[in-house]
């Protein structure tokens, strides 16, 4: 048996930051180093974060991360660094195929011809490379717009004694490919680079599948993960390490940067590439092996880290959020103070002539309770002097909807005036139940800069309320959202009485409806097929069809199921399918 230590450096890497994520790596190389670790790795792209999307079009980036890489080397001390890099046809270990999208006309000069690779630095430089084979091309992914797959024989490594092959994210998720190949040749100990990204359930099944290839490999896999927030991307970390049999030997934390020290015994081999390593004290480490989190408060935890990571990295450090005494501003009231602290969270109420007495008192308690402040500002001047103007302007009574819109609309312009004001970004509190039917009004509740619950359905927006809730009692602390909110119907409060349930379906029957249409692409007739009303389905499809040009003008927000608006679903604003006719 040889025994080798690993570090798995679950980093929080920001796109385009290079000289940020050097000293990320940097700080984390250190610490493994003298925790006496014989191999480091990085998640997939490390380096440049994870997607650089079109920065990989740019030369000038690429030159600049390759810079970056012989910074790194000429650093780098004891153990054996796996850098998670992009790296261009120039480097003589680099062997590239051809593109999958067909490009190779005259234009072709137009794209670096790169990959997604491993960058194995030992000894002050690159002793071996590793590419990525199977380029995604789905959800989030777009990987055939930028990379070409590597080819030529897969990286095997012999790190004290130990055989160890090296793979990037795609590749260990094939049944019978580059894993399977790495261990016919000799590999027990399987390294993989990773930028997963979080999706409600998606740990799970990523590891049971990291269970069937250690079983069906007969290696240890060391699987490391990115951890934070990237736009809409959230990356939840949970780094693992199992054994062949399918034990988790280690785990780290969800959501949180973590250095994972794992000593690993597996069998000898004078297999792979031969590395030195130099010896080093190796002090007792604990072996970590963190629980998996429930349902409610791994979805939770990534709108809080996908929140914070979107104001930190760009730049922001303070909110506003527009407080009506309803659900969902609630919500996103307590994910802001919880991601970014209470005293950078300011609310503001906006009564109308239609704001009933309890959404008033309701917002203020709520703020009471987040030690948040808030601000007054009732809307009914500018509500005349709009109405005023836009009967002048049309020559018409402005009632109904025009009127209800125009509500919204003044709050909107209100608090982006605010963030003007103040730097702060607006925080918008739409749902994705709403986004999905068109309920919201354009340049009204939509206005802001980062719509935080924009992919979370209703119903799931009152279990992470009830969850949040629940939480800070078993902590000894006073619940952060009302009863009151948690127990009135749903309201937008633009006219006497009005409920959403007027509008739309009770929405523990639109959600599950929405998910099969929007997540599960399903057409009007399968749902009909599948028992719903077709009434219904014809009406909600007609709603989320006709309401795409909306959403395309929705600010970007958390991704937390396998199919968001935005990145993931990439529908024509211009659409003439109407499937409930076929």
């Amino acid at each position: 048996m040889a025994t080798i230590r690993l570090a798995l450096a679950q980093m929080n890497a920001v796109v385009g930051g290079l000289s940020e994520n050097v000293g990320t790596i940097r700080r984390l190389s250190r610490q493994a180093n003298a925790l006496g670790a014989d191999l480091i790795i990085t998640p997939e792209l490390a380096l440049t974060g994870y997607p650089p999307e079109d920065l990989l079009l740019k030369q000038g980036f690429v030159d600049a991360a390759a810079r970056s890489i012989n910074e790194l080397a000429h650093e780098n001390e004891n153990a054996v660094l796996v850098l998670g890099t992009v790296l261009d046809d120039s480097n003589p270990l680099v062997h590239l195929g051809a593109s999958h999208d067909g490009r190779g006309g005259p234009g072709l000069s137009a794209f670096p011809r790169i990959s997604n690779a491993l960058a194995v630095i030992s000894d002050g430089q690159i002793g071996a490379v590793a590419t990525k084979r199977y380029l995604p091309n789905y959800d989030v992914f777009d990987e055939q717009r930028y990379f070409l797959p590597g080819t030529g024989p897969l990286t095997l490594l012999n790190v004290q004694g130990v055989a160890v092959g090296l793979l990037i994210c795609e590749d260990v998720w094939i049944a019978n490919g580059p894993a399977a190949e790495l261990a016919n040749q000799g590999a027990s100990l399987l390294l993989v680079a990773n930028a997963s990204p979080y999706a409600r359930g998606f740990p799970h099944e990523r590891e049971a599948m990291l269970v069937e290839r250690a079983r069906e490999t007969g290696c240890t896999i060391a699987y490391v993960n990115m951890v934070g927030g990237q736009d809409e991307i959230v990356f939840d970390g949970q780094s693992v390490v199992i054994n062949k049999e399918g034990d988790v030997l280690a785990r780290a934390v969800a959501f949180d940067e973590q250095l994972l020290i794992v000593d690993i015994d597996v069998e000898g081999s004078d297999r792979g590439e031969l590395l030195l390593v130099t010896p080093s004290p190796k002090p007792a480490v604990p072996v970590i092996v963190a629980e998996p989190l429930p349902l409610l408060d791994e979805v939770y935890r990534a709108l809080v880290t996908g929140t914070r990571d979107y104001l930190r990295k760009n730049g922001f450090r303070s909110a506003v959020i527009a407080l009506s005494g309803g659900i969902d501003s609630s919500l996103v009231a307590v994910i802001a103070a919880d991601a970014i602290g209470p005293a950078a969270v300011h609310g503001y109420a906006m009564p109308s002539r239609y704001s009933s007495d309890h959404s008033i008192s309701d917002a203020l308690e709520l703020a009471k309770r987040l030690d948040i402040e808030i601000t007054t500002v009732p809307i009914e001047p500018a509500h005349e002097a709009f109405g005023a103007l836009l009967r002048e302007a049309t020559d018409s009574p402005i009632e109904g909807l025009p009127d209800e819109n125009l509500q919204s609309r003044i709050r909107g312009v209100l608090l982006m005036g605010i963030s003007n004001a103040t730097g702060s970004i607006v925080l918008t509190t739409g749902n994705k139940s709403e986004m999905a039917t068109g309920y919201s009004t354009l340049y009204g509740d939509s206005a802001g800069g980062f719509a935080v619950i924009k992919d979370v359905p209703k119903t799931l927006v009152f279990a992470l309320c009830r969850y949040r809730n629940e939480r800070a009692l078993d902590d000894g602390d006073t619940p952060p959202i009302p009863d009151a909110v948690l127990t009135k119907a749903p309201s937008a409060e633009l006219r006497p009485d009005q409920r959403d349930d007027q509008s739309l379906p009770p929405y523990e029957l639109l959600d599950p409806l929405l998910e099969l249409y929007v997540e599960g692409d399903a057409t009007a007739a399968q749902l009909i097929r599948d028992g719903y009303d077709p009434a219904l389905v014809a009406t909600i499809t007609r709603l989320v069809d006709l309401s795409e040009y909306k959403r395309r003008q929705m600010p970007p927000g958390v991704r937390i199921s396998k199919k968001a608006f935005g990145r993931d679903r990439r529908m024509p604003i211009t659409n003439a399918f109407r499937s409930e006719k076929l």
